[in-house]
């Protein structure tokens, strides 16, 4: 098993604007994130970019950091490191993925 048992998976998305390739051939920029539920800890992460070293990089950036902690930090590095097109796209991801964790952690918590 690639991913231990507690893990989680929990994505983001978000429009890119028509001018990028992602926006005519997805649709939609996502980026898939796996963490440990209980810090937040990104363990792996992927998006639907075109290009191989896009989408390594982007993993580089989210990879060891902490969705519940460090989305300051990661919007950060995301405005001063990644200049494409979907860097924009890339933040509201990345605030839409820290969403749908809070809100898996809040179900959770009732249980």
């Amino acid at each position: 098993m690639r991913y231990p048992q507690h893990t989680i998976l929990v994505i983001g998305q978000a429009k890119p604007s028509r001018e990028d390739a992602i926006y005519n051939t997805h649709g939609e920029f996502y980026i898939s994130l796996v963490l440990e539920p209980e810090t937040g800890r990104i363990l792996d992460a992927e998006c639907n970019t075109i290009l191989d070293v896009t989408r390594n990089f982007v993993a580089d950036l989210f990879i060891g950091k902490s969705l519940k902690d460090d989305l300051p930090l990661l919007e950060q590095e995301i405005r001063s490191r990644y200049f494409a097109l979907t860097q924009r796209p890339l933040i509201a991801c990345a605030k839409d993925a820290y969403n749908r964790y809070m809100k898996a952690m809040e179900q959770c918590s009732k249980k």
